[in-house]
């Protein structure tokens, strides 16, 4: 969905929200505006500027609030930041990772990536350079809002969510980053990107145990109150099907990542082209990191290959 005046959502009396690709928060603030993520790409950054002046003529853009580091959280800043001299906010791991996002693309791709894979749209970021750095239960007080920073570590190193609360009306919006994802984000995808799986279903249970009016994740619609359970609970099960799909494949044959990931794909019925290639791939080492970790599977190096083999006693 484009980003634009007539796609602007109110959640309470000051906060509001652009359905996107990935969804846009907004807190208005008397003639300070403050955004939660800036999108994917410089159009974003001025879309959301030029619709906020459409909404909010005498206010302008003062602070991003950025979940973490991916581009399609971050890619609008420096758009945003030229058109407004806005501020940015961001979490204090993640910020060094904004500074200088060729690290990120390095980590997808375990090395120098090449130029094909440079031009994938999410790779495509120019570093920003965040203000005001975050941590963990740190608390921002508005005149209209306040919000508490909640760490939602898993999909990526320091990600941080932001629990909103309405001063006029007292309503709360969380919004999640990739702490969660929505029901279309996980149809189309099944595998989503993350970084530690047992982090991210913590971060799962923590969402669900946070009272909330809104829920808010980046990529997915809104989801109102107690309707967040069913939701955390498809989130765990997506990465424990994932985890019991790789143990099962493991017991059948001893495989090399590519071989794994080769196997997974098609059991998923997954296309493969390059962009998933390197995500699911890096997303598949960090569950066999995890695995090993707790001695479900275990590695050799055999004839200078790395095999992967699930230990004895597990998923049958």
């Amino acid at each position: 969905m484009p980003i634009n005046a007539g796609s602007f959502r109110k959640l309470s009396t000051h906060i509001g929200m652009f359905p996107s690709y990935t969804n846009i928060g907004v807190i208005e603030d008397g003639d300070s505006l403050y955004v939660i993520d800036s999108g994917v790409n410089p159009k974003d950054g001025e879309d959301i500027v030029n619709s906020l002046k459409e909404i909010y003529p005498s206010s302008t853009v003062k602070a991003i609030l950025n979940t973490h580091s991916h581009s399609d959280h971050c890619g609008g800043n420096a758009k945003i930041q030229e058109l407004t001299k806005a501020k940015i906010y961001a979490p204090f791991n993640e910020s060094r990772l904004m500074e200088f996002p060729e690290t990120m693309f390095s980590m997808y791709w375990g090395a120098r990536p090449f130029d094909e894979l440079r031009k994938i749209h999410y790779m495509q970021l120019e570093p920003t350079f965040p203000d005001t750095l975050l941590h963990a239960n740190d608390q921002i007080e508005f005149a209209n809002a306040s919000i508490k920073c909640i760490p939602l570590p898993g999909h990526y190193f320091d990600q941080t969510g932001f629990l909103v609360t309405d001063k006029a009306d007292g309503k709360t919006s969380f919004f999640l980053g990739d702490g969660l994802f929505g029901m279309s984000m996980i149809k189309k995808y099944w595998i989503p990107f993350m970084f530690d799986p047992n982090e991210f279903r913590k971060s799962v249970m923590l969402i669900d145990e946070t009272p909330a009016d809104f829920f808010i994740p980046s990529h997915g619609d809104v989801t109102e109150g107690d309707k967040i359970h069913a939701l955390a609970e498809i989130n765990i099960m997506i990465t424990l099907e994932t985890e019991i799909l790789i143990i099962k494949t493991l017991q059948k044959a001893s495989l090399t990542h590519e071989e794994l990931l080769e196997a997974v794909a098609g059991f998923a019925g997954i296309d493969l082209k390059l962009g998933q290639y390197v995500l699911i791939g890096s997303t598949l080492k960090s569950y066999l990191s995890s695995l090993l970790d707790k001695k479900i599977v275990s590695y050799t190096i055999e004839d200078n290959r790395m095999l992967w083999s699930a230990t004895k006693g597990q998923v049958n």
